[in-house]
């Protein structure tokens, strides 16, 4: 029992979708992404979190045919046929399983020159689809249909739609889908927790040095505060807007006064530029709080951008939550029935 998840663009939540269906799934889950996209250090993220949640014991290195999609841009010739690998793989990873989620690269289209594209796998396989989507009801249909018609010629199954990140949509979307003989198996609502960074992101992001607070990388983070002022300056002000929420504080690795105010205030995440080390106070603080202390070599402007532009990772503490947003929002009976 398989099933094929594939996207109409790209960061549209397949991995999220696959995750949650997975979560809800009552058996033993497999995975399998034939071409890597999403890479870490060498390797695939999606991989990574797939193997840690599900307990996969396979060698990490078995998941990807390759682990880099613009690599084998260059590495292979157009006429490259994996379709032999993928069928030899896909058997190995789903072997003990009872269910086994196959993700593809960015969208649908992704892979096709060597026969990985979304409906070249799912016809390759005898794997039914499940197309996630997102946006404005014409453009989700206008994909959706797009997206049929590929999956149409290469004799390979669309079991339907799942719409993500959905705010306003048009009353009638369904039935101008199954109109165009598409079913719409689930609308998933935009969700806060999960489009909201946390400290271990920011980290990430900023490939800063953890000092303290390990505990508390979990941490949501939201608005940026620049801690450059003097003290009392800064104590006034924080104290006049209240000093929100989720705050991450950019500040001097020798402000160890600036430091330990945002601690009292209830700070998310320290993040300290100018390669200086705190005091010990600071660090033990941290620690008792939960609250990570991250030491940049950028200067603070740059540190704070940064950590502005941070998007939230997929991880999988997240699980619980994925399973159940996936649970209530998607027709998983439907979806399980028709997987094959």
């Amino acid at each position: 029992m398989s099933l094929l998840i594939t996207s109409t663009s790209k960061n549209a939540g397949k991995t999220m979708v696959g995750l949650g269906i997975g979560l809800n799934y009552p058996g033993n889950v497999g995975f399998f992404k034939p071409l890597g996209t999403n890479l870490d250090h060498g390797q695939d993220r999606d991989v990574l979190l797939f193997t840690e949640v599900f307990g996969l014991a396979e060698d990490v290195e078995s998941f990807n045919l390759s682990k880099d999609y613009h690599r084998i841009m260059h590495d292979l010739e157009a006429q490259t046929d994996l379709t032999p690998l993928l069928t030899q793989r896909y058997q190995e990873l789903s072997e003990g399983k009872d269910f086994t989620i196959i993700e593809t690269a960015h969208t649908l289209s992704y892979g096709s020159y060597t026969g990985l594209s979304a409906p070249q796998i799912g016809s390759q396989l005898g794997v039914p689809a499940l197309l996630i989507t997102e946006g404005t009801s014409e453009k989700i249909i206008d994909k959706s249909v797009m997206a049929g018609r590929c999956f149409a010629v290469k004799e390979a199954v669309m079991l339907g739609v799942v719409i993500n990140k959905a705010s306003s949509l048009e009353d009638d979307l369904q039935s101008r889908l199954e109109e165009r003989g598409i079913d719409l198996l689930g609308i998933i609502p935009e969700d806060e927790e999960l489009k909201t960074p946390t400290s271990e992101d920011v980290l990430d992001a900023l490939d800063g040095e953890l000092l303290a607070g390990e505990e508390g990388l979990n941490n949501m983070v939201g608005v940026t505060v620049v801690g450059a002022m003097t003290y009392d300056t800064a104590q006034r002000t924080l104290q006049q807007m209240g000093f929100p929420q989720k705050t991450i504080m950019v500040t001097g690795g020798d402000r160890a006064d600036m430091q330990l105010l945002a601690l009292d205030f209830g700070s998310s995440l320290l993040v300290l530029t100018g390669s200086s080390y705190p005091s010990i106070d600071v660090l033990t603080k941290a620690d008792e709080l939960h609250v990570p202390v991250v030491m940049v070599p950028y200067d603070t402007m740059t540190t704070a951008y940064r950590c502005e532009q941070t998007v939230a990772e997929l991880r999988p503490h997240r699980a619980p939550l994925v399973k159940e947003l996936v649970r209530r929002h998607v027709d998983l009976n439907q979806i399980f029935d028709a997987a094959t």
